[in-house]
């Protein structure tokens, strides 16, 4: 990046408003080098966001770049997944179902 785009990209996340309309169309890498650019041009900790890149772990650890909860792939009857989907329509993620199912059951056995 230019030191005039530097200047630029400081001057528009200082005022959101003056951005406008899209000027051109980035992808892949140009994007992300773009991306970054505007980032610590605004003065943001680009490392840090990158740490914290991707979903909260189930665990409740801060999700990192690259690191994934443990996952577990297994079948179920028709009539599992049925009343599954049945009590995910009540709010609940599928998951967050089967996660309290086995929490109660390795409870129970410990």
């Amino acid at each position: 990046m230019t030191a005039s785009r530097e200047e630029q990209a400081a001057r528009f996340a200082a005022s959101p408003e003056g951005w406008g309309e899209a000027q051109g169309v980035r992808t892949a890498a140009d994007a992300a080098a773009h991306g970054r650019a505007v980032l610590e041009a605004a003065g943001v900790d680009v490392e840090a966001v990158e740490r914290r890149v991707g979903r909260p772990r189930i665990d409740g650890k801060a999700g990192r770049k690259g690191e994934r909860s443990a996952r577990l792939n297994f079948a179920v009857t028709d009539a599992q997944a049925a009343l599954i989907d049945r009590l995910a329509g009540s709010g609940r993620t599928r998951s967050d179902i089967v996660r309290e199912a086995l929490d109660e059951y390795l409870s129970a056995r410990a």
